[in-house]
């Protein structure tokens, strides 16, 4: 606990070993044993994990047609391995965030559209 950030310790009940957590770890890991303990699937996986581009389509909630044609418009860069794709777990994310925000910024342009119109 003397580390700078530290507010809370995992302590080992049979030595007292206290490992120091920042607040960010404590909530990681309260929510993932939230989950867990409610059968959801959990998996923790480096950001630099590659994914198939079926598995990139699955995080994405979309066909894998649609994630090769990002990956040919360059939306969503992927590497060669040998003659399969394969594209960062980090980019999908940074992807999903920002296709994530402009359906956000679509759904209130046509709130505030409809408003204007009045046609609530």
């Amino acid at each position: 606990m003397d580390r700078p950030g530290a507010e809370f310790a995992l302590v080992d009940r049979i030595t007292g070993r206290e490992v120091p957590l920042s607040a960010q770890i404590h909530d990681l890991l309260h929510t993932l044993l939230i989950d867990l303990a409610q059968n959801r699937p959990v998996a923790v996986v480096p950001l630099d994990h590659e994914l198939t581009p079926n598995q990139a389509a699955d995080l994405l909630n979309t066909s894998r047609g649609y994630v090769l044609r990002l990956i040919e418009d360059n939306a969503l860069p992927a590497r060669m391995v040998g003659t399969h794709r394969r594209i960062r777990l980090e980019d999908v994310l940074a992807y999903k965030v920002k296709s994530d925000a402009e359906q956000d910024k679509a759904m209130n342009d046509l709130v505030t559209i409809e408003q204007e119109l009045g046609l609530e």
